[in-house]
């Protein structure tokens, strides 16, 4: 575990040097890294960092870490101990210091981070947190599937399906601004369904 820790403490510092983005590192306060069990039995992946965690300096993730806390209770006890939660983009996109959304290019040049992360952590899941960040590492896990079920999105950001890797199985989850899109009782039982999954992950 002690290995684990560090080459993610390495990892972390090859970040915060990174210009891969010009455009992002003139204008970011810092580049957030992810946070959690060095071997993490679920590993969760939003999209990019908040204004509000790097303006803190909070850990990448940590937003949505309060988002998922709400709908699975065990992350507030034994199961945050389980899982790492990190970003894909480990930088606030920016253009003009204005947070925008991110640029292809911009998750290309990320994702190494990312793989590394998980090869570091070596989780049981992996959980994409929204339908972009979800067709990102889809298309980067099964880029030699041909719209098979491995392979294949269908874009339903409350289907809780689950896809098969070879190192681990991938449970893509809504984010919040894509459940805040439905009524009460849909959210409500998401929620339900979502803390039911989390007990079948071990959280």
């Amino acid at each position: 575990m002690e290995d684990a820790a560090e080459k993610l403490d390495l990892l972390a510092r090859s970040e915060q040097e990174c210009t891969r983005c010009p455009e992002i590192a003139a204008c970011r306060l810092r580049a957030l890294s992810g946070a959690g069990h060095p071997h993490a039995r679920v590993l969760f992946v939003s999209l990019s960092p908040s204004p509000d965690d790097e303006a803190a300096g909070r850990p990448a993730g940590s937003d949505c870490l309060q988002y998922l806390t709400g709908m699975i209770p065990s992350l507030s006890n034994g199961g945050r101990d389980k899982s790492y939660f990190t970003s894909l983009l480990k930088c606030v996109p920016r253009s003009d210091s204005a947070p925008r959304a991110p640029k292809e290019q911009e998750k290309e040049n990320c994702y190494g981070y990312l793989a590394a992360e998980i090869s570091i952590t070596t989780p049981h899941y992996l959980v994409p947190i929204g339908v972009e960040t979800t067709r990102f590492v889809l298309g980067k896990l099964f880029a030699d599937a041909h719209d098979g079920e491995s392979g294949h999105t269908d874009d339903d950001p409350l289907a809780l399906r689950c896809y098969d890797s070879p190192a681990f199985r991938v449970v893509p989850v809504a984010s919040p601004e894509e459940l805040a899109t439905h009524d009460d009782r849909t959210r409500a039982d998401y929620a339900e369904r979502l803390h039911k999954l989390a007990a079948l992950m071990g959280l």
